[in-house]
């Protein structure tokens, strides 16, 4: 004789792994089936990183070649100089595209004290990547924004 007393349970796996799956997807939000925003934010979330580490000269690197043409590393460090240098980077959420190759989010940044959201705008370049074409107190460079 077969003992099926067990056997339900292999049966409501499908079940319960298909009511998950319908979950998950119903608690995404429609950006998360753009690619250029987990782009942009692979962009913000590494920036930040540079940042924190090496100070607005990290950032430098992650800026779009209508900043950099302009504005040297020690220009940029001249106008970020009054900004907290961030700990990390949390998030990035709310992105909208103003075209295909220009956009705007919410970064969370990490400071000692505390979170803060700031705005940022970003560029697709001729290469197709993702730089950051402004940040809070980068608009005191000539060409950001």
């Amino acid at each position: 004789m077969i003992d099926l007393r067990g056997a339900w349970r292999f049966a409501a796996l499908p079940v319960l792994m298909a009511g998950g799956l319908l979950f998950i997807a119903a608690c995404g939000d429609d950006d998360d089936s753009d690619p250029r925003v987990g782009q942009i934010g692979g962009v913000s979330e590494l920036a930040t990183y540079a940042y924190s580490d090496a100070g607005a000269e990290g950032l430098y690197d992650y800026l779009a070649a209508n900043v950099t043409d302009v504005c040297s590393k020690e220009q940029v460090t001249a106008a970020l100089a009054a900004h907290e240098q961030p700990t990390g980077w949390q998030q990035i959420k709310d992105v909208t595209f103003q075209d295909e190759d220009n956009a705007t989010g919410t970064v969370i940044l990490i400071y000692r004290s505390d979170r803060q959201s700031e705005e940022w705008t970003f560029v697709r370049e001729k290469d197709r990547s993702w730089r950051i074409d402004n940040v809070p107190g980068l608009e005191t460079c000539e060409s950001a924004g």
